[in-house]
């Protein structure tokens, strides 16, 4: 024997509305001119703000160097960190992502942005102990620290 079982309820209509997400800059990273030797580091804030209307997570989305590649650049790390205010961004934090411009992988970090709220992010670049000697001495590199939000 077999048996053939169905239910069905109907509701009421429902309104679906989209949203937008949009993260902006509001105070933007300038980074320290400080000439960078093996070991040392410069830090600096940026502010963002989640301009749309539903919440964001922040994330890091990799590096764009602007300009040439030196040794220098290839031997740069770039972190960063989510501090409580732009006075709190020195080189000593402790980042939650790190990358250089070989290895910069797609990370969330930890903030997420209420709808028109802000953030800060605290940038750090470092040239480490072991970067090679032809490092030393170069030009600056130029380069973007690419930032974005995903719904969480």
């Amino acid at each position: 024997t077999y048996a053939f079982l169905s239910s069905t309820r109907s509701t009421g209509g429902g309104t679906i509305k989209a949203g937008t997400a949009t993260l902006a800059v509001t105070t933007p990273l300038a980074l320290p001119t400080t000439a960078l030797y093996p070991g040392a580091k410069v830090a600096a804030a940026a502010v963002v703000q989640n301009t749309g209307d539903v919440p964001l997570v922040v994330r890091a989305a990799g590096l764009t160097r602007t300009s040439s590649s030196t040794a220098f650049s290839q031997s740069l790390v770039v972190r960063i960190g989510v501090v409580s205010s732009t006075a709190a961004c020195t080189t000593a934090i402790t980042p939650s992502w790190s990358g250089t411009f070989a290895a910069a992988a797609t990370a969330d970090l930890p903030l997420t942005l209420a709808k028109q709220a802000s953030g800060v992010l605290c940038v750090i670049a470092e040239l480490p102990t072991t970067a090679p000697d032809s490092a030393k001495g170069l030009a600056a590199t130029t380069f973007t620290v690419n930032i974005d939000g995903r719904q969480p």
